[in-house]
C-alpha cells in the first residue's frame, strides 16, 4: 500500500455534517460547518511531559538518561496541504477529556489526483474546556510517531477552531485517528498470542520511558482488518514485531526519567491485572486493587 495517507498530509478538517455533544453535554458552538486548522506542537523532548521523578533528591539512584527516540519505519514526504470534509457519525464512546465519533472523510474535489488511500477515521473531540488536556494527548502522539501504526493507532493530526464569538472556553479542538477494531472479548479465553504481544507492546513503551497513566480493559482495542479497511500494522523500530492490538487515550500518558525496572514494573501490573481478569468476564479499573 504506497498511496496510504501519510501522518502529515491533512492540514485542515472540515466538518461538514453531524450532531455534535450529547444529551447532557450540548455544544454550544457554530453552525456546521466549522474549518478546523492543523495546529504545530511543541517536541516531547522540550519536557513539557516529563514527571518530576528526576527532581526528588531520593530517586537519585533510580535514573536512567532519556535517550532519543528511534527513527519510525517509515519516511514521511514534505507535510500536505490536503483538506478532508468530515460528516460525523455516532459518538462510540466519551471520556474525561473527549467524545469519540465515527465519520465519513471525502476529499474534496481537486485533491484526488493525490491518489491517497484514506483509511476508517475517527474524531476525538475535546469536552468544554477540556482542550488543554487534548493537546497534551496530541503532544504524546507526535512524540512517539516511532510507534504509531504499531503499538499505539496512526495520529493523522491535531486541528483547532479559535473563536472568541462563539467560544468561551477555549478553541474547539481534535484529533483525526485511525479506526481501530473492539476489545478483549470478556468471559472467554485470550485470543493466541494476544497475551504476549500486549506485552512486548507495553515493554515498547517502557523502554522509551513512557508511562501510559490509565492501562485499563477500555484502552485496549484490536487493529481493523484490512477487509474492513484498516491499514496492515507496522513492525515495531523496538522489538521488530508487528501486533494486533493497540494502546488508545494517551491524555494521560507522561515521559519519565524513572530507571527502566521501575516503569517496567508498571505495565507488568497494570497489564496482569486487566487480563487475568478478562476470562473471567470482569473488569478491573485501575483504581480498584
Amino acid at each position: 500500500m504506497n498511496n496510504m495517507l501519510p501522518l502529515n498530509a491533512v492540514s485542515a478538517v472540515i466538518i461538514i455534517s453531524g450532531e455534535i455533544g450529547t444529551t447532557n453535554d450540548a455544544w454550544k458552538g457554530p453552525d456546521i460547518p466549522v474549518v478546523l486548522r492543523r495546529t504545530s506542537l511543541p517536541s516531547l523532548d522540550s519536557g513539557i511531559l516529563d514527571d518530576d521523578y528526576a527532581k526528588k533528591p531520593e530517586n537519585i539512584h533510580n535514573i536512567d538518561v532519556l535517550k532519543p527516540h528511534p527513527d519510525p519505519p517509515f519516511k514521511l514526504p514534505p507535510p500536505g496541504n490536503l483538506s478532508l470534509h468530515i460528516r460525523l457519525g455516532k459518538m462510540i464512546s466519551t471520556g474525561r477529556t473527549g467524545m469519540l465519533f465515527d465519520c465519513e472523510c471525502s476529499v474534496p474535489s481537486g485533491n484526488e489526483t493525490l491518489g491517497y488511500q484514506v483509511p476508517p477515521i475517527v474524531v476525538k473531540l475535546a469536552r468544554q474546556y477540556r482542550s488543554e488536556d487534548l493537546t497534551k494527548e496530541a503532544i504524546m502522539y507526535e512524540g512517539l510517531q516511532c510507534l504509531q501504526g504499531s503499538a499505539i493507532p496512526r495520529c493523522y493530526g491535531f486541528f483547532q477552531f479559535r473563536s472568541t464569538d462563539f467560544f468561551d472556553f477555549g478553541p474547539m479542538s481534535l484529533l483525526l485517528l485511525e479506526k481501530l477494531g473492539g476489545h478483549l472479548t470478556l468471559g472467554e479465553p485470550l485470543p493466541d498470542g494476544a497475551e504476549s504481544e500486549l506485552e512486548t507492546l507495553c515493554s515498547d513503551l517502557a523502554s522509551l520511558h513512557i508511562i501510559h497513566n490509565d492501562l485499563r480493559y477500555a484502552n485496549i482495542l484490536c487493529v481493523l482488518s484490512q477487509e474492513q479497511g484498516g491499514f496492515p500494522s507496522l513492525p515495531s523500530p523496538i522489538s521488530g514485531k508487528s501486533y494486533q492490538w493497540r494502546l488508545v487515550d494517551l491524555d494521560c500518558a507522561y515521559r519519565t526519567a524513572q530507571d527502566l525496572w521501575g516503569v517496567q514494573t508498571y505495565y507488568n501490573t497494570y497489564l496482569s491485572r486487566v487480563l487475568d481478569n478478562v476470562p473471567f468476564g470482569c473488569i478491573v479499573e485501575p483504581w480498584e486493587w
